[in-house]
Parts: structure tokens; C-alpha cells; sequence
């Protein structure tokens, strides 16, 4: 559980890290042939997610060994991450079905399922992180896990538009 949870979270917010850098990129090319330019804006976002990431990581690393029990704060920060994953799972199980729907059905029922999945959980996304935070840290009263739950938020929350503006802007 220890490692699990981190792991699991790590795991969930790379892989929305590369496809946020796939939202990023789409619309910018009028190739008809995009596979290499989406899986650099891919790889692009799971760079930013990846760096992002070590907000988190770092202010736990600089405060977890500070602390007079260790072991129990840890324990709270793992107890607020699998907290965290109460709301991001179900989230990203939905997401993940509507991609397989996506890309498995003909054309039209693919286009039915960006207009009623898709689309809505893309603009549902930052509510729905905002809600693990909250969900994740509000039992606690410790200050780290507000803190980690935020930056990881923050990180997360910040890659999509990071890489938009550094790759895909429109110049002038």
C-alpha cells in the first residue's frame, strides 16, 4: 500500500500528462499524416508531467525526514493519496472506455462519444482534481498533505497549457 498508492497516482498523472500534451497539439497541423507530430506532443506533455511531478516529490523530500514521526506522516500522505484515487479512478476508468469506444466504434458512434464523453470530461477534468484535492486532504490536518495534494494538483493542472504555449502558440 506504501508503494502502491504513490505508484498508482504517479502512473495516472503521466499518462493524463501525455495526453494532455496530445490536446495541446490537436488543431495545429494540417498534415493528414499526424502520427509523429502527436506522439512528440505526447512525449512533450509526459516530459512537462514528469518535471511536474517533482514538485510534489521534492517537498516531500525536503520535510518527510524533518518530521518527529516519519513514518506516520508518510503514512497520512499515502492515506490522502489513496483518498485521492477514490476520485481520480472512476474519473479516468470513464475516460479510458470512452477512448476504447472511441477508437474502436465506426465513425459516427466515435463522433457520438467525443460529444457526450469525451468532450465534457475534458472540461470536467480540473473540477474533478480540484474535488480529489479537497476529498484527499480535507480529513487531514496536517499542512504537507494540503501541500502535496495542491502541488500535485497544480503540476497536473499545468501541463496542458504549458506545453499549448512553449510548442504550439500561434506566433504574434
Amino acid at each position: 500500500m506504501t508503494v502502491l498508492v504513490p505508484l498508482s497516482l504517479g502512473t495516472l498523472a503521466l499518462i493524463d500528462a501525455a495526453l494532455a500534451g496530445f490536446r495541446a497539439a490537436t488543431g495545429r497541423n494540417a498534415r493528414i499524416r499526424k502520427r509523429a507530430y502527436y506522439l512528440t506532443a505526447s512525449r512533450r506533455g509526459l516530459a512537462s508531467g514528469a518535471a511536474g511531478l517533482g514538485l510534489p516529490a521534492l517537498l516531500i523530500a525536503a520535510t518527510l525526514p524533518f518530521s518527529s514521526d516519519p513514518g506516520a506522516r508518510y503514512a497520512g500522505l499515502v492515506g490522502a493519496g489513496a483518498r485521492m484515487l477514490q476520485v481520480l479512478t472512476p474519473f479516468a476508468v470513464v475516460v479510458v472506455l470512452s477512448l476504447l469506444a472511441y477508437w474502436l466504434l465506426p465513425m459516427r458512434g466515435s463522433t457520438f462519444v467525443i460529444l457526450i464523453g469525451l468532450g465534457p470530461f475534458t472540461l470536467a477534468r480540473p473540477a474533478v482534481v480540484l474535488v480529489a484535492v479537497v476529498w484527499s486532504a480535507a480529513p487531514s490536518g496536517d499542512w504537507l498533505v494540503w501541500a502535496v495534494a495542491l502541488a500535485a494538483a497544480v503540476a497536473v493542472l499545468a501541463v496542458e497549457p504549458m506545453v499549448h504555449r512553449r510548442w504550439y502558440r500561434n506566433p504574434g
